[in-house]
């Protein structure tokens, strides 16, 4: 008796959902010619805001760090088919790993380009450039508590003041977020790939170049910056003893001439010439130390100089964003349908 009850129940239930989905099938069928109006609506308005999007061109530089390692020979190759590492094979720089992506993202970095000419002039910089191009000066000049013209060239040669800080910050988050990528396309290879898309093309392609211009100069000074110093402390002390050993020379040269004119008997005579001759001696030695410790010096920063190879970028015309107009309208179209359908089954389950 159970189970037939039981049977009965069930063959109930889905009776039950059929009549219940047919009931509704009809709902939505008597509503049809409200759920294809807002379809229509919502299709025009997804074309629309398609056709009036403002176009953005996309500027790409893809670029690979080429290191100089050195090499500790075949002792350090043997250890490594054990697993040790002889030498320090390891690298914690800047354009290490992924360190390369947070630093060319960085806003103290970010900031820096935009502070970098838009024309020739000087008269505009990127960054006044972006506001503009965003419409953010307009919302500035009508923001009540703003509500004035901001120009950040007039500040490029000195520090912002606070409210000027504070747009600049806001400024960068956007760039970052919004507008600036930067990836490696094969996680096993070494290139670096730096995309701008923004609505001025003049400052995509800019900013991009730069920023990677920047960023690569600091990691090579950074790299260098020891052996820099060295290089150019040998050759201030190779100049300064140059010009010394110039005017020994043209002293004792003096001093020999004198000597054919003085007298053979005064003993002490020869004793200026040859202090003279004794110093351009010492002085030339010297200065041959210095320069071959200079040239020595000089090799081993240029094997120590990191080599920035651009491997693509983008030339113009920059590629352009594609707004498809048609799809948008597809989109929304399904979108606002769907979304009728949904609040038409809200109100047939609430009556």
């Amino acid at each position: 008796m159970n189970q037939k009850q039981q049977r009965y129940d069930d063959e109930i239930s889905l009776k039950e959902i059929i009549e219940r989905g047919s009931e509704l099938w009809r709902y939505l069928l008597k509503k049809w010619f409200i759920i294809l109006i807002a379809g229509i609506i919502g299709g025009a308005g997804g074309f629309l805001y398609a056709y009036i999007k403002p176009v953005r061109y996309i500027s790409k530089l893809t670029f690979v760090v080429q290191e100089n390692s050195n090499n500790v020979g075949g002792l350090a190759s043997l250890a490594g088919q054990f697993g040790f590492d002889i030498g320090g094979g390891s690298s914690d720089g800047v354009f290490s790993g992924d360190n390369v992506l947070l630093f060319l993202k960085s806003e103290g970095l970010c900031r820096e380009t935009l502070f970098t000419n838009y024309d020739s002039t000087g008269s505009i910089l990127l960054v006044d450039k972006y506001a503009e191009i965003n419409q953010l000066k307009q919302k500035w000049l009508k923001n009540k508590k703003i509500g004035k013209e901001i120009i950040f060239s007039k500040y490029k040669e000195k520090s912002l003041p606070r409210l000027e800080d504070s747009l600049l910050q806001i400024i960068v988050r956007q760039l970052l977020k919004k507008d600036i990528s930067v990836d490696k396309p094969d996680k096993k290879s070494s290139f670096i790939e730096v995309v701008a898309t923004t609505r001025d093309e003049l400052f995509s392609k800019y900013f991009c170049e730069r920023l990677v211009r920047i960023a690569t100069d600091k990691y090579v000074e950074s790299k260098i910056k020891v052996k820099a110093l060295n290089v150019a402390k040998l050759q201030r002390r190779a100049d300064s003893i140059a010009y010394l050993l110039n005017n020994k020379t043209y002293a004792s040269a003096a001093s020999q001439q004198t000597l054919v004119d003085v007298n053979p008997a005064i003993r002490t005579a020869p004793v200026i010439t040859e202090i003279a001759t004794r110093d351009k001696t010492m002085l030339a030695t010297i200065f041959a130390e210095v320069v071959k410790n200079l040239e020595i010096a000089k090799v081993s920063l240029s094997q120590e100089t990191p080599v920035i190879q651009i491997v693509d970028q983008s030339f113009f015309p920059l590629e352009r964003e594609k707004n498809s107009p048609f799809l948008y309208m597809i989109a929304s179209l399904v979108f606002v349908a769907l979304f009728i359908v949904f609040v038409l089954f809200i109100i047939k389950f609430y009556k």
